[in-house]
């Protein structure tokens, strides 16, 4: 009798050992789950993406018996892309490590139904804050007749207050999230916008200043110094047209003007007859590199050949949200900087008659 207790209370402790094991293990492997009812045909493929410290992730399901379903863990809090195999709709959401729900129709896939994404709730109810705002401000701008590029004017000073106090208000509410890092971005991430963006960082826990999102934050606060004139411009790889690799260290021991456009910039289009006239003047003594910031391939292409861009060129496919936009700070184009041999910068966001004095002040110059 004694030694069956004894086996029995043996046997009790391994299986409370066991519990406590798998309990730990489901805790520290916490992961998402996402489940879906979506109308569609089965074989559609449903890919998720997002990208984090540099690199794009990707992962795929088929729908079948119109449900589709992805696990996998997430290394934080992300924006994430939603798109699918039989249409260009997609559907962009912020997913943290939980069982999210997804409902909707594949003709209609932008408009998918989120549930248990509460990261995602947060800033959509922000967003919507701020585009009433912004609807506002364009009602007041149309009703005065106002320039909405005019940082002057008391409709765009209002609006500018408004938009401030929406935003380091919901920073201070949810200091500790990641989407109040993803609502600075929203609000600040232009060239006027460093100042709030610092006195929002400032609100951050020290937990969340840790973050993807504050980090980028961060970047942009700092990169004013960084692009200074006399620091060295910010390295990078980019493909040119033939899919070759440059790297800006290919260029030390040249003078450099790099200009940074897109195909849908109007004002980048505009400037072009003038930088293939300077290209034609200086092209000996200063290296012309430009570098498109557009998605999609096809579109710098064409736009090269229509504009007749004979010098290098480059392109980022990740855009203004990509990490040379990040390092130069360019979240407006166009957007130049000339680099002298030693790689320090020169000069940054010169346009017209003001890059044509510049340049040819420059060449003038004795040559060391």
């Amino acid at each position: 009798m004694i030694s069956l207790k004894r086996k029995r209370s043996k046997t009790a402790l391994i299986a409370l050992a066991l519990i406590s094991i798998s309990a730990a293990f489901s805790f520290k492997a916490a992961n998402y789950e996402f489940d879906g009812a979506l109308a569609g045909p089965d074989g559609t493929v449903i890919k998720l993406t997002y990208r984090y410290e540099g690199k794009d992730v990707a992962d795929s399901t088929v729908l079948k018996d119109n449900h589709f379903s992805l696990k996998g863990i997430l290394p934080e809090t992300m924006v994430c892309t939603l798109s699918n195999s039989a249409n260009q709709q997609i559907k962009i959401f912020i997913a943290q490590n939980a069982s999210i729900g997804f409902s909707g129709a594949l003709n209609k896939f932008y408009d998918l139904q989120i549930k248990g994404a509460t990261e995602n709730t947060l800033y959509e109810g922000f967003k919507d804050k701020a585009l009433l705002l912004s609807a506002d401000f364009r009602k007041s701008i149309a009703q005065a007749n106002v320039d909405r590029r005019d940082q002057k004017s008391p409709q765009f000073i209002n609006y500018r207050k408004r938009i401030d106090s929406l935003t380091l208000d919901f920073v201070r509410r949810n200091n500790a999230s990641s989407v109040a890092a993803l609502a600075m971005i929203n609000s600040y991430m232009n060239d006027e916008g460093r100042k709030q963006a610092a006195v929002g960082y400032a609100l951050l826990s020290e937990k969340a200043k840790g973050t993807f999102y504050a980090r980028r934050i961060k970047q942009f606060i700092d990169t004013a110094k960084a692009i200074s004139v006399g620091n060295e411009a910010p390295g990078f790889s980019l493909t040119d047209l033939t899919g070759k690799t440059v790297n800006l260290g290919d260029y030390r021991g040249q003078y450099v003007l790099l200009d940074f456009w897109a195909s849908w910039c109007p004002p980048c289009r505009a400037e072009h007859p003038l930088l293939k006239q300077l290209e034609q003047r200086y092209g000996k003594e200063i290296t012309f590199v430009s570098i498109s910031m557009d998605a999609v391939s096809k579109s710098w292409k064409q736009a090269v050949q229509q504009d007749q861009l004979t010098w290098t060129q480059l392109n980022d496919p990740q855009a203004t949200n990509g990490e040379v936009a990040d390092s130069y700070g360019i979240k407006s184009l166009p957007f130049n900087c000339i680099i002298n041999p030693e790689g320090k910068i020169l000069a940054t966001k010169l346009r017209g008659h003001d890059l044509e004095h510049f340049l040819a002040k420059m060449v003038s110059q004795p040559k060391k």
